[in-house]
C-alpha cells in the first residue's frame, strides 16, 4: 500500500507547493517528502513538479495526476480517519461561500456534513466579493460563476451546466421548435449583462425580446417565477433538472447552445484542513451528477 502514501504526499506537495509544509501537514520529515515525491516520479516515469526559485511548480502531468487522485485520496482520508477515531479533526465549522441561486445545489451536495459533526456557515455574495472573502480568510472555499484571477486563490472547473428556457407546462400551446414563443410573459434576471437577452439573441437572431415583466435577483428566483407560471426564464440545467422530471417546468428546444461554469475556489493552503477537503470531496462528486441532459 506504499503507493497509497506516495499519492497522499504527492497530493499534499501540490496543494501546499512546498516541501515542508506538505511534511508538517502530513507530519513526516522533510527528507521523507522528498523520497516520496521522487520515488512516486520513478514509478511513473516522469517529473511531477518543476524546482522553481519561488518554490515547486506542478508539471503539466503532476496537474493531471492531481484531476484524476484527488477526490479519491480525498474520501479515503476521510474514511480511514474517520474509522481511527481521528473524526474530531472534522468537528467544527465549514465556511462556505456561493453565489446568489445555488444555494439549493450547494447544500444539497453538503447535506451529509452533519454526519461528521461537521457545522456549514453558508454565505451568499457575488462572485469578487466571494473572492475577498477567501483572500481574508473569512470563507474557506465557495462555489462561484466567475473565476478572477488571484495569487492567493485555487479554482476548479466544478460543472458546466447548459442554459435552458424553460416554462410552465401551461404554455406550451405558445410554444414553437426554432422559432419565438408568442405571448409568453418573459422573466428576466437584474445585473449589467441581462441573462434572457443574451440567450434570445443566440437563439432567435432575428426576433426582438418581449420587454420582461418579471425582473428577479437570481437564476433560482426565475426559475421559482417560471414554476409558479409567471413566463420564460433561462437557467442552468442542473438547477432545474428535478421541476423538468417532475414536469413542473418544460424546456423549449432551441438553438441556442450556451451554458454557465460553476468554479470552486479555495485558498491554496485551504485544503490543509480535514474539513475543507472533505467539502471540496463532496462538492466534486455531487457535480458529476449535474450533467447535462437533453430537454423536450
Amino acid at each position: 500500500m506504499s503507493h497509497l502514501l506516495y499519492l497522499r504526499t504527492f497530493l499534499s506537495v501540490f496543494r501546499h507547493s512546498s516541501i515542508s509544509r506538505a511534511a508538517e501537514t502530513l507530519h513526516l520529515t522533510q527528507p521523507a517528502v522528498s523520497r516520496h515525491i521522487k520515488v512516486l516520479e520513478a514509478r511513473l516515469g516522469f517529473r511531477l513538479f518543476e524546482r522553481l526559485p519561488r518554490g515547486l511548480v506542478p508539471t503539466p502531468a503532476g496537474h493531471e495526476l492531481e484531476r484524476r487522485i484527488a477526490s479519491h485520496i480525498d474520501a479515503l482520508e476521510m474514511i480511514v480517519g474517520l474509522s481511527e477515531g481521528e473524526g474530531d479533526s472534522l468537528s467544527g465549522v465549514v465556511r462556505a461561500g456561493t453565489t446568489s441561486g445555488f444555494t439549493r445545489v450547494v447544500l444539497s451536495a453538503l447535506a451529509s456534513l452533519s454526519n461528521y459533526g461537521t457545522r456549514l456557515d453558508l454565505r451568499v455574495a457575488p462572485p469578487p466579493a466571494l473572492v475577498a472573502a477567501l483572500v481574508s480568510n473569512d470563507i474557506d472555499l465557495a462555489v462561484t460563476l466567475a473565476r478572477i484571477p488571484n495569487r492567493a486563490i485555487e479554482y476548479d472547473l466544478l460543472h458546466e451546466s447548459p442554459l435552458l428556457l424553460v416554462c410552465a407546462p401551461r404554455w406550451r400551446e405558445r410554444l414553437g421548435k426554432n422559432k419565438a414563443p408568442r405571448g409568453v410573459p418573459t422573466i428576466e434576471m437584474q445585473g449589467p449583462a441581462p441573462v434572457l437577452a443574451g440567450y434570445w439573441r443566440a437563439a432567435f437572431a432575428e426576433e426582438a425580446l418581449p420587454a420582461p415583466l418579471t425582473v428577479v435577483p437570481d437564476y433560482q428566483a426565475a426559475l421559482d417565477a417560471a414554476v409558479e407560471g409567471a413566463g420564460m426564464a433561462v437557467v442552468p440545467e442542473c438547477i432545474c433538472f428535478d421541476h423538468l422530471q417532475a414536469g413542473r417546468v418544460i424546456g423549449l428546444s432551441t438553438r441556442a447552445r450556451l451554458s454557465v461554469p460553476l468554479y470552486l475556489a479555495y485558498g491554496k493552503t485551504s485544503l490543509g484542513s480535514a474539513r475543507v477537503r472533505t467539502c471540496h470531496a463532496m462538492l466534486t462528486e455531487a457535480a458529476k451528477g449535474w450533467f447535462g441532459r437533453s430537454t423536450r
